[in-house]
């Protein structure tokens, strides 16, 4: 398995496809006394579920249905938005891993955890990762829905509303809430990912175990949402605008589309109004920023700005856009948090910290702090390492949340 692997968790799927085991599964426990390498067989028998495909895009369970310190009979159900895999097999213990070959020619791979999770893999040839992720039999630390915002707008007649994941811990609520903004699609020249729907499990499951709900709104025309993705293009709406005057006014729209968020959370008796949190990643994080600063009625505790910038740094006008948007949030009372990473292909560091010394310039508080990726990964993807991240929001809770 991939370093990575240690610090990932078992997450709900980010997709409507359902994993499905056939009817007939039928889970037989092993004596307790029966042992594979001098360990107890007993942990590994029963349901896995979670996911292990890339942002969660695909649901996964395992079934352990019998066991012997040689062979397993093991049940395979994957899904995701184009595949649907169903497979019993027989598996074999190698190096502590139940290993079973599938009719795709890959290989399944189990292994167990310290924590009593499962790590699960699937290799082609035995040295191509295909994918890979973390299965439990423990509840999920949030339950995952998909809900319609209302909006004031019409189009052909036809009321518009917005899609929002929502992250919803256990209990009954009011739920402290954290509104996690997305970001943009690189360079807005691929229309065909204005509709993936955005959510990162990472930062959600950070928040519920705090007992936190997370909802992550997807602004118009992008995800499922109504309306026309319209945040700054060129004329011929190729690929993102890079002078101010015709990006800048997509950060206003998605402002707009963040009012319409807002004045639905207000109605809802499962959001505790008086510890509201907002955030988000790339443009989503320059957006919470700017949006925070202008709406003070929100009454935000905080702000998380996970990579902001609302155009890349080798836009020619990048500096005529990215401060003027951060220093739109310098009217904010609290101090923010911003976050960034090394090797960022968006924002160097050293055009991030000039927005920030820009924002500070303006009256605006916060603290900035930068993260060496793990593993070589992008910069711009360290929302989905909390182990870079945990202890400086864990500390910025602490100061901004009250008790």
């Amino acid at each position: 398995m991939p370093a990575r692997a240690a610090q990932m968790r078992p997450v709900p799927a980010e997709t409507s496809a359902s994993a499905e085991l056939p009817p007939d599964v039928a889970v037989v426990k092993p004596d307790a006394a029966a042992l594979e390498g001098g360990r107890s067989l007993l942990p590994w028998s029963g349901i896995w579920r979670g996911s292990a495909c890339r942002f969660a895009q695909c649901d996964v369970k395992v079934a352990v249905e019998k066991l012997s310190a040689d062979v397993a009979t093991v049940v395979y159900a994957g899904a995701s938005a184009t595949q649907r895999v169903t497979e019993r097999g027989k598996a074999q213990f190698v190096d502590n891993a139940l290993q079973m070959p599938l009719r795709t020619g890959a290989t399944l791979v189990l292994r167990l955890r310290e924590d009593g999770d499962m790590e699960m893999s699937l290799w082609k040839n035995v040295t191509q990762l295909l994918s890979y992720g973390v299965l439990t039999q423990k509840p999920f630390a949030y339950a995952r829905s998909v809900e319609r915002v209302p909006t004031p707008w019409v189009e052909d007649g036809r009321a518009q509303t917005l899609e929002m994941v929502v992250y919803r811990p256990p209990g009954a609520g009011p739920f402290p809430t954290l509104v996690f903004n997305h970001g943009s699609t690189g360079n807005g020249d691929k229309s065909d990912w204005f509709t993936y729907t955005w959510a990162s499990p990472e930062v959600g499951a950070y928040f519920a175990d705090k007992g936190w709900q997370v909802v992550f709104p997807q602004r118009r025309g992008r995800g499922k949402s109504d309306g026309l993705y319209d945040e700054g293009f060129e004329p011929d709406r190729s690929r993102y605008a890079c002078r101010p005057e015709r990006s800048l006014p997509g950060l206003e729209r998605a402002m707009v589309d963040l009012d319409a968020v807002m004045a639905h959370l207000r109605t809802r008796s499962d959001v505790d109004l008086r510890r509201l949190l907002i955030g988000g990643v790339s443009r989503g994080g320059v957006l919470s920023v700017a949006y925070a600063g202008t709406r003070p009625a929100a009454n935000f505790l905080g702000v998380l700005n996970f990579v902001g910038g609302w155009v890349g740094d080798r836009c020619t006008h990048a500096d005529a856009i990215n401060p003027v948007a951060f220093r739109r949030g310098a009217a904010f009372p609290h101090p923010m948090l911003w976050l960034y990473g090394e090797q960022d292909p968006f924002y160097a560091l050293r055009h991030s910290r000039k927005n920030f010394d820009a924002f500070v310039a303006e009256g605006g508080k916060g603290r900035f702090v930068a993260f060496d990726p793990l593993y070589g990964a992008s910069g711009h993807g360290i929302h989905a390492q909390p182990a870079l991240w945990r202890s400086a929001v864990d500390e910025y809770l602490q100061a901004v949340v009250p008790k």
